[in-house]
């Protein structure tokens, strides 16, 4: 079935073909009718959305890949093999002719290809400021069909790219579940899983899980581990959920791997106090004498470093005593997002300890702890200890000998891999192979595992290479601040060690959505009635607090992030630049907006870089239906703009096709109502991060301005 609807069409989210059909009488009744009868009867034109029936072949991943374009060859033949009535089979038959083919079956169907047309949908909206209802708007009467993928690849090359690379991972995914449904080896599907989970192919992951029923087979705790890590990396906790139970129900025990994967999901969903009694259970269950599920280092390094994320140095420091009551001896990186943790409470005295503590275990400290040291010292008035750790820093880089990203432009850092899910059509390994000359094929693993163990070390050095550049980068900022003087450092140290729910803190904090009786009063939270801006997805902070500082008397700035390390790390920054016209909400974007932004009050509304979906069925989008609402309502009639910039071609295509869904709310700033522009501003301003994948040829830029209708 689904190779037949392979055949027929293309997919829904991607390409809007349709099909008009002739229906006569006997359409309905089934019975029959003479031919004389049939030509003076009326005939019936139902408009038919073929791809509609394709979803079928969506079964996995729905918008990774699209099927031909109507004007395409291979299209034509499908449509007339599947189609013979159809104009464009009448066509096909005239070329099959020409070459010698046999005639393609007659069909008393009349069918037509309804093609789409050569102006993008987007063209008429960007004419008029209030565009008349369209005919297929939705129930809401303000919602259209999105503007087409395809109309969207035609207008850059990245997008066109990146849908190539879609279709190609989607049919090698395809071709690995045929293979593995013939193989009928579990461990060849507990390998697809695996590979798909790492991918973030969630659906394909799903789907393969399913299949092994169908081949006869049982799965393992591998099988449901694998699918189980395929939910937590796109964070589907509530899916992850449900595998545990189903394991559970099925009669699998977990074993220590599962348990981890199961404390990442929670942990890094925020449910850190949940994750912390599943590592104490894995304890006492392993001392109960369950064997393999005692908790390792692995599993707790898991925990912390969520720990770092959500600014919880209480939990960190239950994690480090419970490793060491299970016998569990922390490593570097243990040590590290402990002393993270503590960094982003403030807590440089605690920080310190953590250093002496692994001088006793004789571990050398990184780059980016010396790092994290030099910042939090700084910022709490110990100046000695923050040039020390500087130093330290700069030693450290040097010592581990992996260099920066600087030093070679980062040529591979970001590069394409060769292989399953990229661009290329086969390994470049296979690609200098002589053609049609055999290859044993012991030697071809070997070669093909020392490619991977290569590229891997490779992947590790430049990983390191980031981490060093990093550290160097916050390291020249500290001694910026701290060449400002002794007594501005001293007036900056005074309003962090009083910390950020002071209420004498310039830079107010708010966060969560609960128990919020009326959304703030910028007046009072800024004290002057001048424009208020708002940037969702701050990160840490370096482009709001670059903007804040330029608009110093001119407009006031919110900066929403929902990682609490993230806001802590921006409201130092705002202190340390001294700015006053900064107010920070932590927490997740749909909430924070509707509880605490006021309709109408804010003039700019900007989304940098945001996280992409994780997976093409994610829910958790920034940019849906949602979120451009209440962007809607919280921006001034007439004068509010939205601004989006992504260097994700997938995401970009997805806003734009969102935006396309809203025409009456938003309108295009782009010259002739084009949805977006290739590259970004120049003085648009940017991140290390940002500067960090352009080094490392990842330039795609994308920068989507509408205006609020």
């Amino acid at each position: 079935m689904v190779e037949t609807c392979a055949m027929v069409g293309c997919f829904a989210e991607n390409c809007d073909n349709y099909l008009t059909v002739d229906l006569e009488p006997e359409d309905f009744s089934g019975g029959s009718t003479s031919r004389s009868s049939r030509a003076t009867e009326p005939r019936e034109r139902v408009r038919v959305d073929v791809s509609r029936d394709m979803k079928r072949l969506r079964v996995f991943d729905g918008s990774s890949f699209e099927g031909p374009s109507p004007r395409s060859a291979k299209f034509k033949r499908r449509i007339a093999r599947y189609f013979p009535g159809s104009a464009t089979a009448a066509d096909e038959r005239l070329d099959a002719e020409a070459r010698g083919v046999k005639e393609v079956r007659e069909a008393p169907a009349s069918i037509e290809v309804v093609e789409e047309p050569d102006e993008p949908p987007f063209a008429e909206a960007a004419t008029n400021d209030e565009p008349d209802e369209k005919p297929n708007a939705a129930k809401t009467g303000d919602e259209v069909e999105p503007v087409p993928y395809s109309s969207l690849a035609a207008l850059d090359e990245g997008m066109a790219r990146i849908m190539k690379s879609n279709r190609k991972r989607s049919r090698d995914a395809q071709t690995l579940l045929k293979r593995a449904v013939k193989t009928k080896e579990i461990k060849f599907f507990n390998r697809i899983i695996k590979d798909f989970g790492n991918d973030k192919q969630m659906g394909f992951a799903e789907e393969a899980f399913r299949r092994i029923g169908d081949a006869g087979l049982s799965p393992t705790v591998y099988s449901y581990t694998n699918l189980l890590n395929a939910c937590v990396r796109v964070g589907e906790l509530d899916r992850a959920r449900k595998v545990w139970d189903d394991m559970i129900a099925a009669g699998v025990d977990p074993n220590e791997v599962t348990y981890t994967v199961l404390v990442k999901g929670l942990a890094q969903d925020g449910l850190l106090a949940e994750a912390a009694r599943t590592v104490r259970d894995m304890t006492a269950q392993s001392r109960a004498g369950v064997e393999g599920v005692a908790p390792n280092v692995r599993t707790f390094s898991t925990l912390l470093r969520n720990c770092v994320r959500h600014a919880d140095p209480g939990v960190a420091d239950e994690c480090i005593a419970a490793m060491r009551d299970a016998d569990v001896k922390p490593d570097v990186a243990s040590f590290e997002y402990l002393l993270k943790a503590r960094c982003a409470a403030m807590d440089a005295k605690g920080a310190w300890a953590v250093v002496d503590d692994m001088d006793r275990e004789y571990l050398e400290v990184p780059p980016q702890a010396h790092a994290a040291l030099a910042t939090v010292s700084s910022l709490t008035g110990d100046v000695e200890k923050a040039r020390s750790a500087c130093e330290a820093a700069r030693q450290a880089v040097k010592d581990n000998g992996a260099g920066t990203v600087e030093d070679d432009g980062a040529g591979e850092l970001f590069g394409s891999r060769g292989g399953y899910g990229s661009d290329s059509d086969e390994p470049k390994a296979a690609n200098e192979q002589v053609k049609g000359r055999k290859k044993d094929k012991r030697h071809s693993q070997q070669q093909q595992q020392q490619q991977q163990q290569e590229e891997a070390s490779k992947s590790v050095q430049q990983f390191l290479k980031l981490r060093n550049s990093d550290a160097l980068r916050q390291v020249e900022e500290v001694e910026k601040f701290l060449a400002l003087g002794d007594d501005f450092v001293k007036e900056v140290a005074a309003v962090v060690n009083r910390g950020p729910e002071s209420e004498s803190s310039p830079v107010l904090i708010v966060e969560g959505a609960a128990n919020v009786k009326k959304p703030l009063c910028f007046k009072e939270v800024f004290g002057n009635d001048l424009p208020v801006r708002l940037e969702v997805c701050s990160g840490h902070g370096d482009w709001v607090t670059e903007r804040a500082q330029r608009d110093e008397g001119k407009a006031n700035w919110l900066a929403l992030e929902m990682r609490r390390n993230r806001i802590r790390m921006t409201w130092a920054k705002a202190v340390r630049r001294r700015l006053d016209n900064v107010a920070l909400l932590c927490g997740m974007a749909h909430e924070m907006m509707g509880a605490h932004v006021p309709s109408g009050s804010l003039t700019e509304v900007y989304v940098n870089y945001p996280d992409p979906p994780e997976w093409v069925g994610s829910s958790q989008c920034l940019v849906d239906q949602a979120f451009l609402r209440d962007a809607h309502r919280s921006l001034k009639p007439g004068v509010g703009h939205l601004t989006l910039v992504t260097d994700d071609p997938n995401y970009a295509m997805r806003m734009c096709r969102e935006l396309s869904k809203v025409l009456r709310l938003f309108k295009p700033t782009e010259h002739g109502g084009k949805p977006f522009k290739s590259g970004v501003p120049e003085g648009y301003g940017g991140s290390y991060f940002d500067e960090m994948w352009k080094n490392g040829r990842q330039n795609d830029r994308y920068y989507i301005r509408y205006k609020r209708v």
